[in-house]
């Protein structure tokens, strides 16, 4: 097959939609398949969230796909998240190409984080619906990252029959990269972006209780982002590291006792847990974005919002070499397993050719519909 992987987003990156991206695109070729990225480039990084300056992005995305889709002369467009579906659904529906779309979250639960005033709030989260009803479901079929964003699309007007959910697999090389080490001091690590809902004030304050309790323990937050108006609110023992490689990130994490994810928006799949999980690294992760983790075996998860008991676990582990070793190699052997990457390539695939077979089925259909009309005049 022939593959147009459409990202409206600075690539190469080390966002976590950006390396899911690039691993279905090194997996699909893996396979044999043609695979051609369509994003917007290696852009300079802008402010998070919605801004009038991704107009010209998007649009000049649009031109790019549509050079692909035509010189490259691609079977099938695989769109992921929502600026990138529209491009690829105009595209899709001007050249003939069947759409599948690669849903990451649902907009009308991340969007209004982006925005501090409550009436922004509100008009960004009627925005989020809007759209979480109208773009996904004009696409052939859809793929859902997780069953709590699959039912959303349902609900939303998605057919049960069009939608799959297919949560994320660690590759494998990402496994074997990773030379785990204790760290010399009580370090804890942050690795993703910084935007609205990473939830990032909350770990801030937690930290604040960590460290009344271990003033010894630090927190680094290793980012691909300029670190903005967030540099204003970090405490002690608190440092943002800008990472330019991956690699970077995998150093910081190697070197951290414990890792984690504060994030309370449940219909996405935090990749950074992957990349934790790979690390075998003990994860302290509130329960809204513990996708894959198991309390107490693979991590600890603990309820949304609760500052206390996301402190209390942070200090726990800190203070328990063993429980960390444990909650780390459980981890770890979770995503070691190489079938586990396997299977997400099989289910994509099959996706693919089921959205082709059946648009082939439907032009036969309609060739034999003509054929019996000019036969009957």
């Amino acid at each position: 097959m022939r593959l147009a992987l459409v990202l409206a987003g600075r690539y190469p990156d080390v966002r976590g939609s950006q390396v899911l991206v690039q691993q279905l695109a090194d997996g699909l070729r893996g396979r044999g398949h043609g695979v051609h990225l369509v994003t917007y480039g290696a852009a300079a990084s802008g402010r998070p969230g919605p801004r009038f300056g991704r107009v010209a992005r998007d649009a000049a995305l649009v031109a790019r796909l549509w050079r692909t889709v035509r010189r490259e002369a691609i079977d099938l467009i695989h769109a992921h998240n929502y600026e990138a579906a529209i491009a690829s659904l105009l595209v899709g529906r001007a050249t003939g190409r069947p759409v599948v779309y690669h849903g990451h979250n649902a907009l009308a639960e991340e969007l209004p984080l982006y925005f501090r005033a409550r009436l922004a709030r509100e008009l960004a989260r009627q925005l989020g619906r809007l759209l979480d009803a109208h773009v996904p479901r004009r696409a052939d079929f859809c793929i859902a990252v997780t069953e709590e964003l699959g039912e959303i699309l349902r609900r939303r007007g998605v057919a049960a029959r069009d939608l799959t959910c297919i949560a994320p697999a660690a590759a494998p090389r990402d496994a074997a990269v990773h030379r785990p080490r204790s760290g010399q001091e009580a370090l804890v690590c942050y690795a993703g972006n910084l935007d609205g809902y990473q939830n990032l004030g909350f770990l801030l304050r937690s930290f604040a209780r960590v460290r009344a309790w271990l003033p010894a323990a630090r927190l680094v937050l290793v980012t691909h982002a300029a670190p903005g108006v967030l540099r204003r609110a970090v405490g002690p023992g608190v440092e943002i590291v800008r990472a330019t490689s991956y690699d970077e990130v995998r150093a910081r994490l190697d070197a951290a006792d414990v890792a984690v994810s504060p994030r309370v928006e449940r219909s996405g799949f935090p990749m950074k847990l992957l990349n934790y999980m790979a690390a075998g690294k003990a994860i302290v992760a509130s329960a809204g974005s513990a996708k894959g983790l198991r309390d107490g075996v693979t991590g600890r998860i603990v309820p949304d919002g609760d500052e206390a008991a996301f402190a209390a676990a942070v200090i726990e582990l800190l203070s328990d070499p063993t429980a960390r070793a444990a909650l780390g190699t459980a981890a770890r052997r979770a995503v070691e397993d190489a079938r586990a990457w396997d299977g997400v390539l099989d289910r994509v695939e099959t996706v693919y050719r089921n959205v082709l077979a059946a648009r082939s089925a439907a032009r036969a259909e309609l060739g034999a519909g003509r054929s019996a009309l000019g036969v009957a005049e």
